[in-house]
Protein backbone atom coordinates (compact mmCIF):
# COMPACT_ATOMS: atom_id res chain seq x y z
CA UNK A 1 0.00 0.00 0.00
CA UNK A 2 1.21 3.51 -0.98
CA UNK A 3 1.74 5.78 2.35
CA UNK A 4 1.64 8.42 0.47
CA UNK A 5 -1.83 7.91 -1.15
CA UNK A 6 -3.10 7.19 2.39
CA UNK A 7 -2.42 10.43 4.16
CA UNK A 8 -3.14 12.37 0.97
CA UNK A 9 -7.02 10.67 1.13
CA UNK A 10 -6.96 11.19 4.89
CA UNK A 11 -5.71 14.69 4.13
CA UNK A 12 -8.90 15.26 1.36
CA UNK A 13 -11.42 13.62 3.92
CA UNK A 14 -10.39 16.25 6.41
CA UNK A 15 -9.99 18.95 4.47
CA UNK A 16 -13.94 17.88 3.46
CA UNK A 17 -15.18 17.82 7.16
CA UNK A 18 -13.34 21.10 7.67
CA UNK A 19 -14.84 22.81 5.09
CA UNK A 20 -18.95 20.99 6.15
CA UNK A 21 -18.18 22.60 9.30
CA UNK A 22 -17.69 25.72 8.20
CA UNK A 23 -20.65 26.18 6.71
CA UNK A 24 -22.29 25.06 10.07
CA UNK A 25 -23.62 28.50 11.42
CA UNK A 26 -24.45 26.64 14.51
CA UNK A 27 -22.24 24.11 15.40
CA UNK A 28 -21.62 20.89 14.92
CA UNK A 29 -24.39 19.26 17.13
CA UNK A 30 -27.19 21.63 15.93
CA UNK A 31 -26.51 21.89 11.65
CA UNK A 32 -29.48 22.00 9.84
CA UNK A 33 -27.21 22.27 6.48
CA UNK A 34 -28.69 19.95 4.16
CA UNK A 35 -26.91 17.65 1.97
CA UNK A 36 -26.74 18.67 -1.70
CA UNK A 37 -28.54 15.35 -2.76
CA UNK A 38 -30.18 14.70 0.54
CA UNK A 39 -27.86 12.21 2.16
CA UNK A 40 -28.56 10.03 -0.80
CA UNK A 41 -24.96 9.52 -1.59
CA UNK A 42 -22.48 7.98 0.95
CA UNK A 43 -18.65 8.46 0.69
CA UNK A 44 -16.14 6.66 3.00
CA UNK A 45 -12.70 7.01 2.83
CA UNK A 46 -10.79 4.22 5.09
CA UNK A 47 -7.24 2.86 6.51
CA UNK A 48 -7.49 -0.41 8.09
CA UNK A 49 -5.68 -3.70 7.89
CA UNK A 50 -6.08 -7.05 5.98
CA UNK A 51 -6.08 -9.93 9.31
CA UNK A 52 -5.20 -13.51 6.93
CA UNK A 53 -1.93 -14.80 6.31
CA UNK A 54 -1.58 -17.29 3.56
CA UNK A 55 0.97 -19.79 1.68
CA UNK A 56 0.60 -21.29 -2.00
CA UNK A 57 2.46 -23.68 -3.34
CA UNK A 58 2.98 -25.22 -6.57
CA UNK A 59 5.45 -27.71 -8.14
CA UNK A 60 6.89 -28.45 -11.63
CA UNK A 61 9.43 -30.09 -13.88
CA UNK A 62 11.71 -29.89 -16.23
CA UNK A 63 14.64 -32.58 -18.42
CA UNK A 64 17.81 -32.34 -17.77
CA UNK A 65 20.79 -34.71 -18.49
CA UNK A 66 17.80 -37.41 -20.28
CA UNK A 67 16.17 -37.32 -16.92
CA UNK A 68 13.50 -35.34 -14.93
CA UNK A 69 14.41 -32.25 -12.48
CA UNK A 70 11.46 -31.90 -9.64
CA UNK A 71 11.00 -28.60 -8.44
CA UNK A 72 8.31 -27.57 -5.42
CA UNK A 73 7.77 -23.95 -4.54
CA UNK A 74 5.76 -22.13 -2.04
CA UNK A 75 5.60 -18.22 -1.57
CA UNK A 76 3.93 -16.77 1.80
CA UNK A 77 2.46 -13.43 2.81
CA UNK A 78 1.47 -12.30 6.32
CA UNK A 79 -1.72 -9.95 6.87
CA UNK A 80 -0.73 -5.78 6.80
CA UNK A 81 -2.13 -2.14 5.93
CA UNK A 82 -5.11 -1.45 3.44
CA UNK A 83 -6.24 1.26 1.87
CA UNK A 84 -10.10 1.44 0.73
CA UNK A 85 -12.59 3.83 -0.44
CA UNK A 86 -16.41 3.46 -1.68
CA UNK A 87 -19.27 5.02 -2.52
CA UNK A 88 -23.36 4.12 -1.66
CA UNK A 89 -26.12 5.65 -3.21
CA UNK A 90 -29.53 4.88 -1.51
CA UNK A 91 -32.24 4.13 -3.59
CA UNK A 92 -34.54 4.30 -0.34
CA UNK A 93 -33.92 5.28 3.00
CA UNK A 94 -33.02 1.62 4.40
CA UNK A 95 -31.39 0.26 1.06
CA UNK A 96 -28.70 1.09 -1.27
CA UNK A 97 -26.44 -0.08 -4.18
CA UNK A 98 -22.58 0.85 -3.60
CA UNK A 99 -19.49 0.16 -5.88
CA UNK A 100 -15.49 0.26 -3.89
CA UNK A 101 -11.85 0.11 -4.00
CA UNK A 102 -9.13 -1.52 -1.90
CA UNK A 103 -5.57 -1.75 -2.32
CA UNK A 104 -3.29 -3.84 -0.51
CA UNK A 105 0.31 -4.64 -1.08
CA UNK A 106 3.16 -6.68 1.20
CA UNK A 107 6.78 -8.24 0.48
CA UNK A 108 6.59 -11.50 1.83
CA UNK A 109 9.06 -14.71 1.13
CA UNK A 110 9.29 -17.30 -2.01
CA UNK A 111 11.47 -20.51 -1.75
CA UNK A 112 12.33 -23.70 -3.05
CA UNK A 113 13.28 -27.31 -3.16
CA UNK A 114 14.36 -29.09 -6.03
CA UNK A 115 15.55 -32.89 -6.91
CA UNK A 116 17.90 -32.94 -9.60
CA UNK A 117 19.22 -35.85 -11.39
CA UNK A 118 22.71 -36.56 -11.84
CA UNK A 119 24.83 -35.83 -14.73
CA UNK A 120 26.95 -39.41 -14.84
CA UNK A 121 24.81 -41.98 -13.37
CA UNK A 122 20.95 -42.75 -13.82
CA UNK A 123 18.57 -42.82 -11.05
CA UNK A 124 20.62 -40.56 -8.87
CA UNK A 125 18.94 -37.76 -7.56
CA UNK A 126 20.37 -34.79 -5.56
CA UNK A 127 17.69 -32.58 -3.09
CA UNK A 128 18.87 -28.66 -3.48
CA UNK A 129 17.28 -26.82 -0.92
CA UNK A 130 17.16 -22.67 -1.96
CA UNK A 131 17.01 -19.87 0.02
CA UNK A 132 13.93 -18.11 1.05
CA UNK A 133 13.91 -14.75 -1.15
CA UNK A 134 11.96 -11.50 -0.84
CA UNK A 135 8.35 -11.37 -3.10
CA UNK A 136 5.85 -8.88 -3.48
CA UNK A 137 2.42 -9.79 -3.02
CA UNK A 138 -0.25 -6.74 -4.34
CA UNK A 139 -3.81 -6.82 -4.49
CA UNK A 140 -6.04 -4.17 -6.51
CA UNK A 141 -10.02 -5.29 -5.41
CA UNK A 142 -13.31 -3.93 -7.20
CA UNK A 143 -16.18 -4.82 -5.50
CA UNK A 144 -20.60 -4.24 -5.38
CA UNK A 145 -22.58 -4.28 -2.91
CA UNK A 146 -26.05 -3.98 -1.79
CA UNK A 147 -26.32 -2.30 1.58
CA UNK A 148 -29.55 -2.15 4.31
CA UNK A 149 -29.76 0.94 7.11
CA UNK A 150 -30.76 0.93 10.12
CA UNK A 151 -30.84 3.59 12.54
CA UNK A 152 -29.34 2.81 16.49
CA UNK A 153 -29.66 6.46 17.47
CA UNK A 154 -30.16 10.02 15.90
CA UNK A 155 -26.20 10.12 14.67
CA UNK A 156 -25.59 6.29 15.16
CA UNK A 157 -26.75 3.67 11.93
CA UNK A 158 -25.72 0.57 11.61
CA UNK A 159 -25.26 -0.93 7.69
CA UNK A 160 -24.86 -4.41 6.80
CA UNK A 161 -23.99 -5.17 3.32
CA UNK A 162 -23.51 -8.26 0.56
CA UNK A 163 -21.87 -8.82 -2.64
CA UNK A 164 -19.15 -9.90 -5.18
CA UNK A 165 -15.94 -9.16 -5.44
CA UNK A 166 -12.77 -9.39 -8.27
CA UNK A 167 -9.41 -8.86 -7.16
CA UNK A 168 -6.55 -8.51 -9.61
CA UNK A 169 -3.46 -10.13 -7.82
CA UNK A 170 0.03 -10.03 -8.40
CA UNK A 171 2.39 -12.28 -6.99
CA UNK A 172 6.19 -12.44 -7.11
CA UNK A 173 6.74 -16.77 -7.60
CA UNK A 174 9.87 -18.88 -8.30
CA UNK A 175 8.54 -20.12 -11.67
CA UNK A 176 12.34 -20.92 -13.22
CA UNK A 177 15.22 -23.06 -12.12
CA UNK A 178 18.48 -23.31 -13.87
CA UNK A 179 21.26 -25.73 -13.28
CA UNK A 180 24.48 -24.94 -14.45
CA UNK A 181 25.95 -28.10 -16.52
CA UNK A 182 27.42 -30.78 -15.68
CA UNK A 183 26.53 -30.15 -11.73
CA UNK A 184 23.35 -30.97 -9.45
CA UNK A 185 23.06 -27.45 -8.30
CA UNK A 186 19.83 -24.91 -8.60
CA UNK A 187 19.35 -21.37 -9.10
CA UNK A 188 16.21 -19.98 -8.80
CA UNK A 189 14.69 -16.95 -10.43
CA UNK A 190 11.40 -14.91 -9.99
CA UNK A 191 8.80 -13.59 -11.56
CA UNK A 192 5.43 -11.59 -11.08
CA UNK A 193 2.52 -13.70 -12.03
CA UNK A 194 -0.77 -12.19 -12.16
CA UNK A 195 -4.56 -13.42 -12.36
CA UNK A 196 -8.20 -12.11 -11.00
CA UNK A 197 -9.57 -13.29 -8.33
CA UNK A 198 -13.51 -13.28 -7.33
CA UNK A 199 -14.83 -13.88 -4.19
CA UNK A 200 -17.32 -12.10 -2.21
CA UNK A 201 -17.53 -9.06 -0.16
CA UNK A 202 -19.94 -9.58 3.30
CA UNK A 203 -19.85 -7.28 6.83
CA UNK A 204 -20.94 -4.62 8.70
CA UNK A 205 -20.41 -0.74 9.37
CA UNK A 206 -21.26 1.66 12.26
CA UNK A 207 -21.22 5.00 11.61
CA UNK A 208 -21.77 8.33 13.75
CA UNK A 209 -22.18 11.39 11.93
CA UNK A 210 -20.77 14.92 13.58
CA UNK A 211 -23.13 16.66 11.17
CA UNK A 212 -25.30 16.04 8.39
CA UNK A 213 -22.42 15.88 6.26
CA UNK A 214 -19.67 14.77 7.95
CA UNK A 215 -19.51 11.25 10.65
CA UNK A 216 -16.56 8.75 11.27
CA UNK A 217 -17.14 4.87 11.20
CA UNK A 218 -15.61 1.46 11.32
CA UNK A 219 -15.94 -1.20 9.38
CA UNK A 220 -15.48 -5.56 9.89
CA UNK A 221 -15.80 -7.61 6.28
CA UNK A 222 -14.92 -10.44 4.81
CA UNK A 223 -13.67 -9.29 1.03
CA UNK A 224 -11.88 -12.09 -0.82
CA UNK A 225 -11.45 -15.25 -3.09
CA UNK A 226 -8.79 -16.97 -4.36
CA UNK A 227 -7.08 -17.60 -8.25
CA UNK A 228 -4.67 -20.11 -9.87
CA UNK A 229 -1.75 -18.39 -11.64
CA UNK A 230 -0.29 -19.77 -13.89
CA UNK A 231 2.60 -21.88 -11.68
CA UNK A 232 0.97 -21.15 -8.15
CA UNK A 233 -2.30 -22.86 -7.16
CA UNK A 234 -4.73 -21.45 -5.33
CA UNK A 235 -3.43 -17.77 -4.34
CA UNK A 236 -6.01 -16.48 -1.71
CA UNK A 237 -6.63 -13.24 -2.03
CA UNK A 238 -8.68 -10.50 0.82
CA UNK A 239 -9.68 -12.35 3.38
CA UNK A 240 -11.27 -10.72 6.82
CA UNK A 241 -10.41 -6.80 7.04
CA UNK A 242 -11.20 -4.03 9.56
CA UNK A 243 -11.08 -0.22 9.49
CA UNK A 244 -11.89 2.81 10.68
CA UNK A 245 -12.38 6.31 8.19
CA UNK A 246 -14.60 9.36 7.59
CA UNK A 247 -17.86 9.20 5.99
CA UNK A 248 -19.17 12.25 3.59
CA UNK A 249 -22.79 12.53 2.86
CA UNK A 250 -23.84 14.51 -0.29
Amino acid sequence: MNTTTIISALAIACACATAANAQQPGGAGTSQTTAPLGGKLSIGVNVGAQTRSSTSSSDFTFPIYGQTATVTTQSSVDGGPLFDVGATYRVVPRFGVGVGFSSFSRTGSAQAAASIPSPVFFNQFASVGMNPIDAKHTENNFYIVAAGFWPVTDVIELSVFLGPSFTKVKQDVINTVTVPDGTQNAVSAVNSESGTAKGVNVGADVAYQFTKLVGAGVFIRYNGGSVDLPTLSNVKAGGFQIGIGARLHF
